[in-house]
C-alpha cells in the first residue's frame, strides 16, 4: 500500500478509530509476549514468576510507548524488548550455567546495568549528542542494519512458521505449517485486494483468524494455574540491583548499538507516515528510550525500544494516526495490573504470532533494500555492504560455544552477527572509505 489513508495528525472516527486501535493492541502484544515467556523459562522462573514477568513487559511496554507518542518522539511507534537485549540476557544465562553461576545473581545484575544503559540515552539525547552520532547513520548503515535485523529473526520466523519447538516438537509440523501459510496468504490476500477497514485492519483479522482456527483444534493451552486478578507491577522484583563490571560493560555497549535501533526506527516510521523528523525528534526520543531503558531495569525486565516493526504495519495499513496507537498503548499498559489477562493473552499460539509477523518483518527487509537504492552502488559500496552483510549474516550460522573461554563482554561482541555487522559498516563508511574520499 503506497497512500496514507490516515496521516501522524489525523483522527480517525467511529468503527475506524475502534477496530485500528485494536489492531495496534494485538500488534502490540504479539511483539511482546514471546519474550517474557522464553525468558522467564530461561530464567528458571515458575509459573506464576513468568506470569509477573509478562506482566510487568506489558506494563512498561505499553507505558513507554504511550509517553514516546506523546512526550518523546511523538510518533506511532511500538515499543518492545529490543531483539538484543534479550539476546544479550540469553547469552548471559549461557555464560552463567557454564560458569555454574546463581542466575538469581544475574537477575540483580541485570537491573543495574539496564539503569546505567538507561542514563547513556538519555545523556546522548539531552546533551545533543545523538545528533552528530545520527550523521553515520548513512542510508549504507542503516539499509546495512534493516538486512541484518530482518535476517537475524528470519531462522525464528521461518521455525516457527513450520511449526518446530511448538509444543515441544523438535522436527518439523506439517499441519502447522500449512496453518501457517493459509494465514499467510489470507494476511497478504487481505493487505492488497481488499478494501476500506477491511484493508487496514488486515494483521488483526489475520491474527484472530488464526487464534479461533487454533482453539477450534484443541491447539491453544490453557492457564495452569490461576493468577491473580489485580496487580501492582514489582519494582526490583529479584531483589537489590547489584554491580557486576562485565554484565554493566555489555549492557552499555548494547545500549549504543541499539542507537541504531532508535535511529532507523525514527527513519522507518517517518518514511512510511510520510514525516520528516528533526533533530528534536531524535533527541526526545533517545530521552524517552532511556528512561524506558532504566525502568526496564527497575521493573526487571527486558530492556524495551523503539520497534522498526512499527513502520511496517503502518506500510501495510495505510494508518498513521497516533491517536489509535495512544489507546492501544494505554490499554497495553493497563494488562500489567491484571496478571490474569496477560495470562491468557500468553496463550496466543507461536505459530500464529509467527505467520504474521512473517508477513510483517519482510517489510524490514524492503525498507533496508530501499535505503539502499539511494546509493550508486558502484564498487566502493558494493563493497562495504557486501563484506559487512556477508561477516554479520556468517556470524549467525557460528554456535555461541565457539567463544566460551574468552572474556564475557568480548563473546557476547564475537557471537552477535548483528553488531559484528553494524561495527564493520560503520567502520567501512567512515574511516576505511570514507565517503568524502571516496568521490
Amino acid at each position: 500500500m503506497e497512500g496514507l489513508r490516515y496521516g501522524l495528525h489525523d483522527r480517525p472516527k467511529n468503527a475506524t478509530l475502534i477496530l485500528s486501535s485494536v489492531q495496534w493492541f494485538v500488534f502490540s502484544l504479539a511483539n511482546v509476549i514471546t519474550v517474557p515467556i522464553v525468558l522467564g523459562h530461561a530464567f528458571g522462573l515458575s509459573e506464576s514468576g513468568i506470569a509477573l514477568y509478562t506482566e510487568r513487559s506489558f506494563f512498561i511496554c505499553g507505558m513507554v510507548g504511550l509517553l514516546q507518542a506523546l512526550i518523546g518522539h511523538r510518533y506511532a511507534i511500538i515499543e518492545g524488548p529490543a531483539g538484543m537485549w534479550w539476546g544479550v540476557f540469553l547469552v548471559l544465562i549461557q555464560m552463567t550455567k557454564d560458569e555454574h553461576g546463581s542466575l538469581q545473581s544475574l537477575l540483580q545484575d541485570l537491573e543495574l546495568g539496564l539503569i546505567i544503559a538507561g542514563l547513556v540515552f538519555i545523556l546522548l539525547g539531552a546533551t545533543g549528542l545523538l545528533a552528530w552520532i545520527r550523521k553515520l547513520f548513512t542510508p549504507v548503515v542503516t539499509g546495512t542494519f534493516l538486512v541484518l535485523l530482518a535476517l537475524q529473526v528470519s531462522k525464528s520466523l521461518v521455525e516457527g512458521v513450520l511449526g518446530i519447538g511448538f509444543r515441544n516438537r523438535p522436527t518439523f509440523s506439517p499441519e502447522i505449517a500449512l496453518l501457517s501459510v493459509l494465514l499467510m496468504v489470507l494476511t497478504i490476500f487481505l493487505m492488497f485486494k481488499a478494501r476500506g477497514i477491511i484493508q487496514s485492519i488486515a494483521v488483526l483479522i489475520g491474527l484472530m483468524v488464526g487464534w479461533i482456527a487454533y482453539a477450534a483444534l484443541g491447539l491453544v493451552d490453557p492457564p495452569h494455574t490461576a493468577a491473580a486478578v489485580f496487580s501492582l507491577p514489582s519494582i526490583f522484583p529479584f531483589g537489590p540491583p547489584k554491580f557486576h563490571m562485565g554484565v554493566s560493560i555489555t549492557c552499555v555497549i548494547t545500549a549504543i548499538i541499539l542507537l541504531s535501533n532508535l535511529i532507523a526506527s525514527v527513519q522507518a516510521f517517518a518514511g512510511a507516515a510520510h514525516e520528516i523528523p528533526s533533530s528534536t525528534t531524535y533527541n526526545r526520543g533517545s530521552v524517552l528510550t532511556g528512561i524506558g531503558t532504566a525502568l526496564s531495569g527497575i521493573f526487571g525486565v527486558a530492556g524495551v525500544v523503539p520497534l522498526t516493526a512499527a513502520a511496517s504495519l503502518v506500510a501495510l495499513t495505510g494508518i498513521a494516526s497516533r491517536l489509535p496507537f495512544i489507546i492501544a498503548s494505554a490499554g497495553v499498559a493497563l494488562l500489567g495490573f491484571f496478571p490474569f489477562i496477560g495470562q491468557w493473552v500468553a496463550t496466543l499460539p507461536a505459530p500464529v504470532g509467527y505467520a504474521i509477523l512473517f508477513t510483517v518483518f519482510g517489510q524490514l527487509l524492503g525498507f533496508g533494500l530501499r535505503d539502499y537504492r539511494q546509493l550508486a552502488l558502484g564498487q566502493r559500496d558494493v563493497f562495504v555492504i557486501s563484506l559487512a552483510v556477508l561477516t554479520g549474516v556468517g556470524i549467525y550460522f557460528i554456535p555461541a560455544t565457539a567463544w566460551l573461554g574468552l572474556p564475557a563482554v568480548l563473546s557476547y561482541l564475537l557471537d552477535n552477527g548483528l553488531i559484528i555487522g553494524i561495527v564493520l559498516v560503520l567502520t567501512f563508511e567512515h574511516v576505511v572509505f570514507p565517503r568524502s574520499a571516496a568521490k
